[in-house]
């Protein structure tokens, strides 16, 4: 005799929709939080005084007194609470614990140097840059194993080319020169501190808005 394969009792159902509406709801966020981003950081650079992307850090935007200090801080501060609250509604009620706390540390950092803009708290700011720089990668690159599409192999690209990025950014001066100066030889020969930062950067928001739009889009079961 065929058996008849149970039908979801409502409960099931219940759930169910209540994770498709969270996954649409963390993509929105995701999608929302970059392209601001973007959009206002690129006010930013076109106001703030001879900017220069190889030789500035998006840090001088935010920081205190400059004239692009509320604009940029506005950009930081709604990218980390995007990312923050889109990461925990992916990943509440899917026992995905871990998961959810390397997603949120890349928006955490993004928060701290919002509320630590550099030139008023170092420590915190720079406590916040260890946030984003390693975890963003990982993020972006760990994201492959929720993803069914052929995003996870564009997600894994973009991952390794911004951890590729912060490795210049932080440690490119050592392979040439060994102890000549933190803006010295590869990251500042090529595209400068500005320009290796923003490709770790965009990388990830290229991402976000990649794997926003995926969630926004998927429909029935998935990964997560």
């Amino acid at each position: 005799m065929t058996q008849i394969p149970e039908k979801p009792n409502a409960a099931q159902a219940v759930a169910s929709q209540a994770k498709a509406a969270d996954r649409k709801l963390a993509g929105l966020l995701f999608v929302s939080g970059s392209i601001l981003f973007l959009l206002l950081t690129t006010a930013s650079e076109a106001i703030y005084p001879n900017f220069s992307l190889q030789t500035n850090a998006l840090s001088d935007m935010a920081a205190l007194g400059s004239s692009t200090t509320v604009i940029e801080e506005t950009a930081l501060l709604e990218l980390a609470f995007c990312w923050i609250l889109g990461a925990y509604y992916l990943f509440r009620n899917t026992g995905r614990n871990r998961l959810m706390i390397l997603n949120l540390l890349p928006g955490a950092g993004f928060l701290l140097a919002g509320v630590f803009p550099e030139n008023v708290s170092i420590i915190g700011h720079s406590l916040g840059a260890m946030l984003v720089f390693p975890f963003g990668p990982l993020t972006v690159i760990l994201s492959s194993k929720i993803t069914r599409s052929p995003l996870r192999y564009l997600s894994v690209a973009l991952g390794l080319f911004s951890a590729a990025s912060t490795v210049i950014l932080f440690f490119g001066w050592k392979i040439i020169c060994g102890t000549c100066g933190y803006v010295q030889g590869l990251s500042s020969a090529l595209l400068g501190l500005g320009g290796w930062e923003s490709m770790s950067l965009y990388s990830l928001m290229i991402w976000l808005i990649g794997f926003g739009s995926y969630l926004l889009a998927l429909n029935g079961d998935s990964r997560n």
